[in-house]
């Protein structure tokens, strides 16, 4: 018997490959995400919030991480869950809520020095 088999077209170069993907490796920041949603509500992240805030919030879990504490205290999640959390904010408010954006030098640096003195 031959195989005749015949794949099918398809016209995917450029399109994004979530086959690369690990999602098991998600999980933690899902369960955090499920977390905020019972503390504060479904998609509250999106409302957005200063970058600032969520780079503090990213390097208090990093630095706890770092000094070998998995779980963070309050939630009784993985650090990690919270640092990919933060992080998908970050990108989030990047590309969709720019004017949270606060970096310092994100502003106009000169005029923030001028008004400081």
């Amino acid at each position: 018997m031959t195989d005749n088999k015949v794949k099918a077209m398809r016209f995917n170069e450029g399109k994004r490959k979530w086959s690369l993907v690990d999602f098991k490796s998600l999980e933690p920041m899902v369960e955090v995400l499920e977390f905020g949603e019972r503390k504060y509500a479904a998609w509250n992240w999106k409302k957005g919030q200063a970058i600032t805030e969520l780079c503090e919030s990213l390097l208090r879990h990093t630095f706890a991480f770092m000094d070998g504490e998995d779980e963070d205290p309050e939630s009784h999640l993985l650090h990690i869950g919270h640092m990919m959390s933060n992080l998908m904010f970050i990108s989030y408010v990047l590309r969709e809520k720019p004017e949270f954006d606060d970096r310092f030098n994100k502003q106009n640096v000169e005029s923030t020095v001028n008004n400081q003195q």
